[in-house]
């Protein structure tokens, strides 16, 4: 993976190799041990950044969730349509994650870790991708909807993540998604 995860170039060892240790051993069986042999490091310089191995699954849940809204922020500027945008977007915030944790044999378990020990990480992600959604509907959405149809749409892309098979399925879904709401544009009209 060649994103950054922490401005600490040590740190970033650390996570991509937490990263790479959670795919293969799960949550559960994954040791502080197994993350410092495959950052290349000794126990005790690890247990420096990271006093264990919920906190460095935490900071690697920060980390990516950061970088997918940066990356889904990157993918949507403000003069691309609508539809293109929401699915460039969608999938930069939801492709990182999705194929961290399906194409790990421990996916179902890396996913249960990451409500248990990470939902507010998960939530500022969703705040964020719903506020981006939110300023690209200002110009196709009555202000009093705004906020709603934000909100639906990101919860919606959660659905379609957990629904796919594959990335490229997941990119299909996504890209579906994004033509079926930018057909619709505007949802729906005041009450």
């Amino acid at each position: 993976m060649s994103i950054r995860l922490d401005g600490d170039p040590r740190r970033d060892k650390i996570l991509h190799a937490a990263l790479a240790v959670f795919a293969r051993y799960g949550f559960k069986r994954a040791s502080m041990e197994d993350v410092a042999g495959e950052a290349g490091i000794s126990r005790p310089a690890l247990y420096q950044s990271y006093e264990n191995k919920a906190a460095i699954f935490a900071a690697l849940a920060v980390a990516l969730g950061q970088a997918s809204c940066d990356a889904a922020e990157a993918a949507w500027p403000a003069d691309l349509a609508f539809e293109e945008g929401l699915a460039a977007a969608g999938l930069a915030l939801h492709g990182l994650s999705w194929q961290a944790i399906h194409t790990s044999p421990h996916g179902a378990e890396l996913m249960a870790t990451n409500s248990a020990l990470v939902g507010d990480v998960v939530a500022a992600i969703d705040s964020r991708m719903q506020a981006l959604v939110e300023a690209r509907l200002t110009n196709s959405v009555p202000p009093a909807l705004q906020a709603l149809q934000a909100r639906a749409i990101t919860a919606a892309l959660h659905g379609l993540k957990s629904q796919a098979t594959s990335y490229e399925d997941l990119a299909a879904l996504i890209t579906q998604f994004a033509r079926l709401i930018g057909a619709g544009l505007p949802l729906a009209t005041p009450a």
